[in-house]
């Protein structure tokens, strides 16, 4: 490998030499733009997940090829007594995605990340971000949603929005409202960013 590049770097040389300046300082900016390390997609919006944009088969093969840059691991997992498996994307041993399938089990139907490595469409992070910072127009739509058995709320532009917010309400509201207009608004400014989940479209 080291006598690869050793050679890859005298041809380049050689070239150069009969290069104007400019010629060779812009043959140097590509030489450096394709040796650039590529790095995972950590990013989660209303367009996708960790570079995933369509409803995949739900697969580890077919995720792997998708974001090639993450270890790719089936793992077993249950909603509600109901056990599935699941597909996790991890980097440097830390899980950053975790994919749901369709209910037949056969395509990818939601990404969500509760890890401090994903970033959303505005820069939010888990943990840091507040409702209250929320882009207005992505939380047009809130529902109540239990985060780990606590008081929580999901937000998107619609029912079937594509992009979910998920808050947890601070630890001393310890009631659930009946609804998500119940929620005290200074509460609700309050609550912190605990997940964000992507909808797959079928």
């Amino acid at each position: 490998m080291m006598r690869k590049a050793a050679l890859a770097i005298f041809a380049l040389a050689l070239a150069a030499c009969g290069q104007p300046a400019d010629d060779a300082q812009q043959a140097e900016g590509r030489r450096d733009t394709s040796s650039a390390p590529a790095v995972a997609s950590l990013a989660i919006s209303p367009n996708g997940a960790a570079g995933i944009t369509t409803a995949l088969p739900m697969n580890a093969a077919a995720v792997r090829a998708a974001a090639p840059h993450f270890t790719v691991e089936e793992v077993a997992d249950q909603v509600e007594g109901d056990p599935f498996t699941a597909i996790t994307l991890s980097l440097d041993g830390a899980e950053v995605f975790r994919i749901y399938p369709s209910p037949e089990r056969t395509y990818v139907h939601a990404i969500s990340t509760r890890s401090t490595q994903a970033r959303g469409p505005a820069a939010d992070v888990i943990g840091e971000a507040r409702f209250a910072a929320a882009p207005p127009d992505q939380v047009t739509f809130c529902i109540n949603e239990y985060v780990d058995g606590a008081p929580g709320f999901a937000c998107s532009t619609a029912a079937d929005g594509r992009f979910w917010r998920i808050y947890k309400l601070p630890e001393e509201y310890t009631e659930a409202a009946a609804s998500f207009e119940e929620i005290d608004p200074d509460v609700l400014h309050d609550a912190m960013l605990a997940e964000m989940r992507w909808i797959a479209p079928r």
